[in-house]
């Protein structure tokens, strides 16, 4: 059997589509870290399944899920009642600075052209967007970062960072920032490229954690804990 025409990789991998249970898990984690379901709201396998359009199996599943992270808890009678998600959130933040920060300064050594001419576009693009298109902007800011993260060329750092690629801006974080913060923190990601660019990985690890410590700092201004 010839194999010259693909990579191993390509050739063997089996693309899996999220289970049911998973997606359920991964709705409700950002629903709960958004603050769509708030502390103490109750939750019950027989209106999330409704809502999802699902069987109440996968939402159990989910719900065990998200005990072990601490962002439910058994409610009395049945159910579960929502916890407060700000240790989650800090403690997603501060790892996001160590491990992201170290991606931007992988990136800034090893990225090919092609990798920065992408990783720029994106900062530009990010510049161009209507500020007020939230949809739009969350997706570019996961593309942005996960193509940092990507040029880094470390596959443990990428599959740490994409354990929590949930939890990124959402559209719903992004309408509660004010226009200058929005520009400050779109700024932001035109510093972070130009310092990849101009391969200077001191400088890019720093942009970045200041970035996220900016955005840490917002979410907790406009959503206290």
């Amino acid at each position: 059997m010839s194999t010259s025409s693909q990579s191993p990789s390509s050739q063997w991998r089996i693309e899996t589509p999220k289970t049911n249970s998973e997606q359920a898990y991964d709705r409700l984690r950002r629903a709960i870290i958004d603050g769509e379901f708030r502390p103490g709201e109750r939750l019950t396998e027989v209106a999330i399944a409704a809502m999802f359009g699902i069987s109440r199996t996968p939402v159990r599943e989910a719900f065990a899920r998200l005990a072990k992270d601490g962002l439910v808890r058994a409610a009395k009678g049945s159910g579960i009642e929502v916890v407060d998600p700000s240790l989650e959130l800090t403690d997603i933040y501060y790892i996001r600075e160590a491990i992201e920060g170290c991606a931007a300064r992988l990136a800034a050594l090893r990225a090919t052209d092609e990798e920065i001419a992408r990783i720029l576009d994106l900062a530009q693009a990010s510049r161009d967007a209507d500020p007020t298109d939230v949809e739009t902007r969350a997706q570019l800011n996961l593309e942005f970062h996960m193509a940092i993260t990507t040029a880094a060329r470390a596959p443990r750092l990428e599959r740490l960072v994409s354990d929590y690629r949930e939890l990124f801006a959402s559209p719903r974080s992004l309408q509660r920032y004010t226009p200058s913060e929005t520009r400050t923190v779109i700024d932001d990601h035109g510093r972070i490229a130009e310092a990849i660019r101009d391969r200077d990985p001191d400088t890019a690890e720093k942009a970045i954690r200041e970035h996220l410590r900016r955005t840490y700092d917002l979410l907790f201004r406009v959503e206290p804990v």
